[in-house]
């Protein structure tokens, strides 16, 4: 893709949010269900709570079953969370 800023035509550079494609690697925890494929590849720009509906799918629970997902097991992400933005969350780093 050529610059826009190069060619002097005045258009904004469009550049995407995050990855186009994402895998999510799924752990059972506790006595939840085990699925017989853990990693799956989907959009990037898709919302967490398409990753809900299909884990409910997947895991055949009902609508008053409750799912709990969280990342890298530490926070629970917003249903309205794009999955490309969880990529880009920062990291503190310690100093020694």
């Amino acid at each position: 893709m050529a610059d826009a800023a190069k060619a002097g035509n005045g258009a904004a550079v469009v550049r995407p949010l995050g990855p186009a494609k994402v895998t999510l690697q799924f752990v059972a925890v506790g006595n939840a269900p085990l699925m017989k494929r853990t990693k799956f590849t989907v959009s990037g720009q898709d919302q967490l709570s398409v990753v809900y509906k299909f884990l409910r799918k997947q895991l055949r629970l009902k609508d008053n079953e409750s799912l709990f997902v969280y990342c890298n097991s530490s926070f629970a992400p917003s249903p309205d969370q794009r999955l490309s933005s969880l990529f880009e969350v920062p990291f503190v780093e310690l100093p020694h």
